[in-house]
């Protein structure tokens, strides 16, 4: 069926205004939704709607095509329905009915994937911002449904002195689908990813069993397969993540470099003495049309104690200058909800981004930058974005599907792209195309959140010795296959 047979068969169920009469079956002849009357005299190939949802299944055109959408704004599949899931539940009956149809599901949070991730071309897509209850907040733990945001976490559990220990830059991203993928921010060098703060979670698997309270210790192969596994063998529908105290407020140090290899030198010595509770490293236009190189760190702290700036600063050799500001954590972690109102106020926020990210082998990290990024990149293609490049030490990572380079140290490296110009989209494929290709070459790998059209031998070079764990994991826990399909694996 093309796409243009899908919007033609959907609108045989549309009624005026764009509200969806009521669909009752789905013709597994023709990939379509029937009506009630469309049922009477339907073939015997048509299958019911799943019963007893507490959700709704929706197939409005607004849901439709806010479903084929994401923030990327390059890749735009269009489901048949959108379920707004209020359960696992839900969730379980939905997928035990596609699996009977043999239609495609995908879970979608805050559409925050660039690429289509989270997209079903005539499937059904899972809104998960219906699961969106904080069960509990303990000591060191708190149990939340797989919609809530980070966000939403912070706002409950900062009054009580406690945050998650690694957090993305972004907190306004859905606990589930920051488990799906992994997870990377400034404090990994502390804790590793996201999912490496994970005690159990709860998920529904591509034949619909409804499992709870997975962990490493009950049903590990499914913990593993789970978290940073790309929705590719279940949906995570709830999660006991952990907490840590937090300090009240951070000094934040912004150190500028001129010389490239002075700027990988510094981190380097940071990401091995760990003197900073928060460590990154940024790349951004110098309005000249070249670049300055930022490592910025931070030291959390609680008056009347102060972070002893001289010991901090030393052996580092930052040469344009150096930056030193006082922030309460809350607005910290808020930093990019900031800087989202402003993108949003020129009106970069909702045009595409065609973002890159990779992680590189820390031996060749220095020949990428010099010789493939820099002379690659311009600043307008990054627009009013930057670079993110900084280390962090693998042996903290003890979840074996999110993959990266072998080696003590790994670099990640983004390309968070708000391009001034629109038309530059597809030279900026091309380009991340080209930036993935060279990074490979020297043992480096791709982070699946980016714009990359992956092909399947690239896949199988990211998980390396565990794809066949991969497929196995596919044959037992989503034998037909319905889960995740705009991943591409």
């Amino acid at each position: 069926m093309t796409l243009d047979d899908t919007r033609l068969s959907r609108r045989k169920f549309l009624g005026a205004g764009a509200t969806a009469v009521a669909v009752v079956a789905w013709d597994v002849n023709t990939g379509s939704w029937l009506t009630a009357a469309d049922a009477a005299v339907s073939s015997p190939a048509a299958t019911p709607v799943p019963p007893q949802l507490a959700g709704k299944l929706v197939t409005d055109e607004a849901a439709l095509a806010a479903a084929a959408d994401d923030f990327g704004h390059i890749i735009s599949r269009v489901p048949q329905a959108v379920l707004q899931a209020t359960s696992a539940e839900d969730i379980s009956t939905l997928i035990k009915w596609a699996n009977k149809v043999g239609v495609k599901v995908a879970a979608r949070g805050q559409a925050h994937s660039v690429f289509g991730e989270a997209q079903a071309e005539n499937g059904v897509v899972i809104d998960m911002n219906g699961l969106n209850t904080i069960h509990e907040l303990g000591d060191d733990f708190a149990v939340v449904d797989a919609g809530v945001t980070w966000e939403q976490v912070l706002e409950q559990s900062i009054p009580l002195g406690l945050a998650p220990p690694v957090l993305t830059d972004y907190v306004r991203l859905s606990i589930g689908g920051v488990l799906a993928v992994g997870g990377i921010g400034g404090n990994m060098n502390q804790d590793g990813m996201v999912i490496d703060n994970v005690d159990s979670i709860d998920v529904v698997t591509g034949n619909g069993q409804l499992v709870r309270n997975v962990s490493a210790r009950r049903k590990a192969d499914l913990f593993d397969a789970a978290l940073g596994g790309l929705g590719q063998a279940a949906i995570i529908t709830k999660a006991r993540i952990r907490l840590a105290p937090v300090s009240a407020l951070v000094r934040v140090y912004e150190l500028t470099y001129t010389d490239a290899g002075a700027y990988l030198a510094d981190q380097r010595t940071l990401v091995a003495d760990g003197r900073f509770g928060y460590h990154e490293g940024q790349i951004v236009s110098d309005g000249a049309g070249g670049w300055n190189f930022k490592i910025e760190v931070g030291a959390y702290y609680n008056p009347p104690a102060a972070p002893d700036d001289a010991a901090l600063l030393a052996g580092l050799s930052p040469d344009g200058g150096q930056v030193i500001s006082d922030l309460p954590t809350e607005v910290w972690y808020s930093r990019v909800s900031f800087a989202e109102a402003q993108l949003r106020q020129i009106g970069l926020w909702d045009t595409p981004h065609p973002w890159s990210d990779l992680f590189l082998d820390d031996a060749s990290a220095e020949q990428y930058l010099t010789e493939t990024v820099l002379p690659t990149l311009t600043p307008e293609g990054v627009g009013a974005g930057l670079l993110l490049l900084y280390p962090f030490r693998s042996e903290l990572l003890n979840r074996p599907m999110a993959r990266v380079p072998e080696g003590d140290v790994v670099w990640a490296f983004d390309i968070l792209r708000f391009p001034f110009d629109p038309t530059l989209t597809d030279a900026l494929l091309a380009e991340n195309r080209l930036l993935f290709e060279d990074a490979a070459a020297l043992g480096g790998n791709f982070y699946p959140i980016g714009a990359l059209d992956t092909t399947p031998a690239e896949w199988e070079a990211y998980f390396g010795p565990l794809y066949d764990t991969l497929l196995a994991n596919k044959r037992r826990y989503d034998p037909a296959d319905v889960l995740t399909p705009g991943q591409d694996i």
